[in-house]
Protein backbone atom coordinates (compact mmCIF):
# COMPACT_ATOMS: atom_id res chain seq x y z
CA UNK A 1 0.00 0.00 0.00
CA UNK A 2 1.33 3.58 -0.59
CA UNK A 3 0.23 6.57 1.00
CA UNK A 4 -1.66 8.95 -1.43
CA UNK A 5 -3.02 12.46 -0.99
CA UNK A 6 -6.30 13.61 -2.03
CA UNK A 7 -5.80 17.18 -3.37
CA UNK A 8 -8.74 17.92 -5.53
CA UNK A 9 -11.64 16.18 -7.43
CA UNK A 10 -9.11 14.86 -10.23
CA UNK A 11 -7.03 12.48 -7.28
CA UNK A 12 -10.84 11.31 -6.22
CA UNK A 13 -12.36 10.44 -9.66
CA UNK A 14 -8.59 8.86 -10.39
CA UNK A 15 -9.07 6.68 -7.10
CA UNK A 16 -12.88 5.76 -7.74
CA UNK A 17 -11.64 4.56 -11.59
CA UNK A 18 -9.05 1.98 -10.14
CA UNK A 19 -11.62 0.73 -7.84
CA UNK A 20 -14.95 0.78 -9.40
CA UNK A 21 -13.73 -3.01 -11.71
CA UNK A 22 -12.37 -4.58 -8.39
CA UNK A 23 -14.27 -3.67 -5.28
CA UNK A 24 -16.70 -6.24 -4.17
CA UNK A 25 -17.10 -5.55 -0.19
CA UNK A 26 -16.83 -1.93 1.46
CA UNK A 27 -16.05 -1.16 5.14
CA UNK A 28 -17.77 1.91 6.68
CA UNK A 29 -15.55 2.78 10.35
CA UNK A 30 -17.99 5.22 12.38
CA UNK A 31 -15.74 6.77 15.28
CA UNK A 32 -16.20 6.47 18.35
CA UNK A 33 -18.02 9.83 19.40
CA UNK A 34 -19.29 11.22 16.30
CA UNK A 35 -23.04 11.39 16.24
CA UNK A 36 -23.59 12.30 12.65
CA UNK A 37 -25.04 9.10 11.08
CA UNK A 38 -23.52 8.17 7.50
CA UNK A 39 -25.79 9.23 4.87
CA UNK A 40 -24.26 6.84 3.53
CA UNK A 41 -25.35 3.80 5.42
CA UNK A 42 -29.15 4.86 5.33
CA UNK A 43 -28.82 5.10 1.24
CA UNK A 44 -26.90 1.05 1.29
CA UNK A 45 -28.28 -0.37 4.31
CA UNK A 46 -29.61 -3.27 1.28
CA UNK A 47 -26.17 -4.37 0.90
CA UNK A 48 -25.41 -3.91 4.53
CA UNK A 49 -23.94 -7.42 5.62
CA UNK A 50 -22.52 -6.48 8.88
CA UNK A 51 -22.33 -4.70 11.79
CA UNK A 52 -20.06 -4.82 14.97
CA UNK A 53 -18.13 -2.45 17.47
CA UNK A 54 -14.04 -2.49 16.32
CA UNK A 55 -11.19 -1.37 18.60
CA UNK A 56 -8.34 -1.52 16.62
CA UNK A 57 -9.78 -1.07 12.49
CA UNK A 58 -7.11 -1.92 10.01
CA UNK A 59 -4.07 -1.97 12.85
CA UNK A 60 -5.00 1.77 12.96
CA UNK A 61 -6.07 2.05 15.98
CA UNK A 62 -9.35 3.14 15.12
CA UNK A 63 -12.65 2.91 17.30
CA UNK A 64 -16.09 2.78 16.56
CA UNK A 65 -18.93 0.85 14.43
CA UNK A 66 -17.80 -1.06 11.56
CA UNK A 67 -20.42 -1.60 8.55
CA UNK A 68 -19.44 -3.98 6.11
CA UNK A 69 -21.32 -3.75 2.35
CA UNK A 70 -21.50 -6.03 -0.03
CA UNK A 71 -22.36 -5.30 -3.47
CA UNK A 72 -23.30 -6.96 -7.04
CA UNK A 73 -22.68 -5.38 -9.83
CA UNK A 74 -25.63 -3.52 -10.81
CA UNK A 75 -25.53 -1.74 -6.56
CA UNK A 76 -21.71 -1.17 -7.47
CA UNK A 77 -22.56 0.85 -10.83
CA UNK A 78 -25.09 2.66 -9.24
CA UNK A 79 -22.83 3.26 -5.49
CA UNK A 80 -19.77 4.08 -7.84
CA UNK A 81 -21.72 6.95 -9.82
CA UNK A 82 -23.19 8.41 -6.62
CA UNK A 83 -19.58 8.22 -5.14
CA UNK A 84 -18.58 10.30 -8.65
CA UNK A 85 -21.31 13.25 -8.12
CA UNK A 86 -20.18 13.65 -4.63
CA UNK A 87 -16.87 15.95 -2.96
CA UNK A 88 -14.31 13.39 -2.08
CA UNK A 89 -13.89 11.83 1.53
CA UNK A 90 -11.97 15.22 2.12
CA UNK A 91 -9.39 16.92 0.74
CA UNK A 92 -5.97 17.72 1.72
CA UNK A 93 -4.70 21.22 1.65
CA UNK A 94 -1.19 23.14 1.75
CA UNK A 95 -1.22 27.20 2.90
CA UNK A 96 0.66 29.71 1.30
CA UNK A 97 3.54 28.98 4.21
CA UNK A 98 3.62 25.22 3.48
CA UNK A 99 0.85 24.02 6.35
CA UNK A 100 -0.79 20.76 5.77
CA UNK A 101 -4.53 20.78 6.82
CA UNK A 102 -7.83 18.48 6.03
CA UNK A 103 -10.52 19.83 4.66
CA UNK A 104 -13.68 17.80 5.24
CA UNK A 105 -16.40 16.97 2.93
CA UNK A 106 -20.10 15.99 3.28
CA UNK A 107 -18.61 12.57 3.99
CA UNK A 108 -17.94 13.57 7.12
CA UNK A 109 -15.34 11.77 9.90
CA UNK A 110 -16.30 8.18 8.91
CA UNK A 111 -13.56 5.92 7.81
CA UNK A 112 -13.98 4.06 4.44
CA UNK A 113 -12.16 0.95 3.00
CA UNK A 114 -12.60 -0.93 -0.15
CA UNK A 115 -11.80 -4.84 -0.61
CA UNK A 116 -11.84 -7.24 -3.63
CA UNK A 117 -13.88 -10.16 -3.82
CA UNK A 118 -10.66 -12.02 -2.12
CA UNK A 119 -11.04 -9.64 0.44
CA UNK A 120 -8.00 -7.76 0.27
CA UNK A 121 -7.28 -4.58 0.87
CA UNK A 122 -7.33 -2.41 -2.14
CA UNK A 123 -8.23 1.88 -0.71
CA UNK A 124 -8.64 3.26 2.81
CA UNK A 125 -9.19 6.06 4.72
CA UNK A 126 -8.19 7.65 8.12
CA UNK A 127 -10.69 10.26 7.17
CA UNK A 128 -10.35 12.75 10.12
CA UNK A 129 -6.60 12.39 9.65
CA UNK A 130 -6.86 13.34 5.76
CA UNK A 131 -4.70 10.08 5.05
CA UNK A 132 -5.67 7.68 2.32
CA UNK A 133 -3.77 4.28 1.34
CA UNK A 134 -3.81 2.33 -1.98
CA UNK A 135 -2.55 -0.85 -3.14
CA UNK A 136 0.28 -0.29 -5.59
Amino acid sequence: MKQIKLMNKKDYLRVLTFLEDKTKYIELLQLLGDENESAFLEQHKEQLISQKYVSNWLDSGSKGLLSKFDFSLHTKKEFFQKLREADAFFYNHVSDFFIESVNQTDFGLTNIAFFDIHGKLLFYTITHEGLAWIKD
